[in-house]
């Protein structure tokens, strides 16, 4: 054991000296960028570990900017496996963002962290993000529809949303990976630059655009660089263009992503947390993004996670190394994960797909708060039998029914609604609402039971006002093994006489079934508190069908 400890840090600290000297070699190396690193200042690199390093970072107007260069571990650090497996929970979170992707380790952790919250988006009412044939067009929450790959070192997963590659989701030319990659912690120069191609133009791959792992942007394979200020305050993605920063920054690069894809941000910015910087990002306002709906990239001293929930100061993470979204970690605010301490946000958030407009009142006079809104829906949980939904059926099955009459339990109460759960079937369920701003997420508890092996076949759907705004193949890899809740942001539908539509299509053979339960729209995107009393699960039973 001391001997491997010995050698681990050996080659720990070749990787620092070898990652400072192709800093160091990468400035010189500027002039082959598009968008150079910038000349009329100063810069020095501080090397704090393998994984993170810092830039002092003068302009020419002596404008002080503090580069956080994130390489994040490719792999969980062994030293710290019992650590980050004892910070598991089982807990229902006080607050978390239902369905959250988990995606692991390709390219750069930052990169990983940027695209699985962009997933988030495009599942809900930002679906431009990803425009892939994977999932009929829906970004997957893991990345196991895709293949692996091997650098000839490591063997890493695929997904398109983070680097493109050539091959993958049918891409006939070369990609990230392809242009930039040689392996974790290379220095060398990029393969398209010694192999003399044009890389490709962006446009899949939010890592492109974050200008992780590229060469000419002083990036070592797996690294991002993110700038702050040395104070509390943000560093807005203003900021970043007058300091002439804008085109080396990550989080710039996540803007740029999203409005290349034809979205507005409205919020840009990388701060300190209040650990690092009094007065800093706190726990209070990480609070309310999770609450608003807002997941938040988090950077540690050499690397890159995602909140996306929170229970008290405990705060729930992705940390880049997990295919698996059952699996939640978590850290305390402002403190360390893996031996690494937080140390910044970096913060990007786009604009309502339906904007509204505010009147004002005169003369001004204080009103009272008003009370949360209602549930739209009228016999949300189906407790009252077949009415104020409509249903339709090709096989003439009714969809709403008691528990004494299907092999599951319902999700509150004892009644549910069972879509397909027969061959051929077209099985629909509809009421007209209307969707308030003040309460634009649909919740509602979904059961997956199939037979199916392909995903190809059998399918659930929802829709808003006639746009299909969630879509799952039904097949044993979607299984659910239980209910499940999900959460839909319909703020792009505000108003009356709103249509929100269930469906499920099966195909000639193998049985696929959806069990629904509990359907509202509320002001919050966090998870509801699953109820006391625990349901089972009856495979055998589930796919017998109807």
């Amino acid at each position: 054991m001391g001997t491997q400890r010995s050698i681990r840090s050996l080659i720990s600290t070749i990787m620092a000296i070898v990652f400072l000297l192709s800093l160091a070699g990468n400035v010189g190396a500027a002039s082959l960028a598009q968008d150079p690193p910038p000349i009329n200042g100063s810069s020095q690199i501080e090397v704090i570990s393998p994984y993170y390093s810092i830039e002092h970072l003068t302009t020419a107007d002596g404008t002080q900017l503090t580069g956080h260069i994130i390489n994040g571990p490719s792999r969980p650090l062994p030293e710290f496996e019992a650590e980050r497996q004892a910070l598991m929970t089982d807990i229902v979170p006080e607050g978390t963002l239902a369905d959250f992707p988990s995606y692991d380790w390709v390219f750069g952790c930052s990169a990983v962290s940027g695209a699985m919250i962009a997933a988030w988006y495009d599942r809900g009412a930002y679906p431009n993000l990803y425009t892939g044939p994977t999932n009929g067009g829906v970004m997957p929450i893991t990345d196991t529809s895709w293949s692996t790959w091997t650098d000839g070192f490591v063997t890493y997963p695929n997904n398109p949303l983070i680097a493109s590659h050539s091959g993958l989701d049918g891409r006939t030319t070369k990609g990230s990976i392809d242009d930039y990659w040689i392996s974790y912690g290379s220095g060398a120069q990029d393969p398209y630059m010694t192999g003399g191609w044009t890389p490709h133009t962006w446009g899949d791959a939010i890592g492109d655009y974050m200008k992780t792992s590229q060469y000419v942007y002083n990036n070592t394979d797996g690294s991002t660089h993110f700038y702050t200020w040395y104070s509390s305050a943000k560093l807005t993605c203003a900021d970043m263009v007058s300091n002439d920063v804008d085109h080396l920054d990550g989080t710039y690069g996540r803007k740029l992503f999203y409005e290349a894809h034809g979205y507005t941000v409205t919020d840009c910015y990388n701060q300190n947390t209040d650990n690092n910087y009094s007065g800093g990002f706190s726990l209070a306002n990480f609070q309310a993004e999770i609450d608003a709906g807002h997941p938040v990239l988090l950077n540690l001293a050499g690397h890159s996670i995602v909140g996306y929930g929170y229970n008290g100061s405990t705060i729930y993470i992705r940390d880049t190394w997990d295919s698996d979204p059952s699996h939640t970690y978590t850290m305390q605010w402002g403190g360390s994960y893996e031996g690494m301490e937080l140390q910044s946000v970096s913060v990007v958030k786009l604009s309502p797909t339906h904007v509204t407009t505010s009147k004002v009142f005169l003369p001004l006079i204080q009103k009272p708060a008003a009370p949360p809104p209602t549930n739209p829906f009228l016999n949300p949980g189906f407790e009252e039998g077949a009415v104020s939904w409509s249903q339709s059926s090709t096989g003439g099955w009714d969809l709403i029914m008691p528990t004494s009459e299907t092999p599951v339990d319902a999700h509150s109460g004892s009644w549910l609604a069972w879509l397909g759960g027969a061959n051929d079937e077209q099985s629909e369920l509809w009421q007209n609402i209307t969707i308030s701003a003040a309460a634009p997420y649909l919740h509602f508890w979904y059961w997956v039971a199939s037979e199916e092996t392909s995903c190809n076949y059998d399918y659930f759907h929802v829709s808003a006002y006639y746009n299909e705004i969630f879509t799952l193949g039904l097949c044993e890899a979607n299984e659910t093994g239980g209910w499940v809740h999900k959460v839909l942001n319909l703020s792009a539908y505000v108003g009356t006489g709103k249509t929100v539509w269930f469906c499920v299509t099966t195909d000639g053979s193998l049985n696929s079934n959806v069990f629904l339960d509990d359907v509202s729209m509320t002001a919050s995107a966090t998870m509801m508190q699953l109820p006391a009393s625990a349901v089972e699960h009856y495979p055998g039973a589930a796919l017998e069908g109807k």
